[in-house]
Formats: structure tokens, C-alpha cells, sequence
């Protein structure tokens, strides 16, 4: 199975989120599910919405991406 990253988009930047939040997102991805997570990309806890590929934060949407490599 190829390598997954999820990155947010920050601007014109893809951002890589850290390690606790890739490998809940992917847990999120593998059930088509959504719910809020610890990122400490953020600070805060975070809600990812698998079906509209975001995340909130503190009233904030950003777009979410799945990347192979």
C-alpha cells in the first residue's frame, strides 16, 4: 500500500499536519467518518469532515488532501 500524507491548505501552501492527527484522519478516511481529533498542528482540538475533505478550527475552514507517494 503506497505511503499516505494529509496536508490542509494555508493560503497557496499545502501544509503537512503532525503525525497524531495523520494517523487519525486516516483512522477517519478508512470508515468515511468525521469527528473531532487533537492536532497539535492547531492547538486545539479540530473537526475533520471527511465527506466535504475540511477541517474547522476555531470557526475556521480549511481544505483537506490526501496525498500519495
Amino acid at each position: 500500500m503506497p505511503s499516505v500524507q494529509w496536508v490542509y491548505a494555508n493560503g497557496c501552501s499545502w501544509v503537512t499536519l503532525d503525525p497524531v492527527a495523520q494517523n487519525q484522519i486516516e483512522s477517519l478516511w478508512s470508515h468515511n467518518a468525521s469527528n473531532w481529533i487533537q492536532s497539535s498542528s492547531f492547538g486545539t482540538p479540530v473537526y475533520v469532515d471527511i465527506s466535504q475533505m475540511c477541517l474547522l478550527s476555531q470557526g475556521v475552514s480549511y481544505t483537506i488532501a490526501r496525498r500519495r507517494f
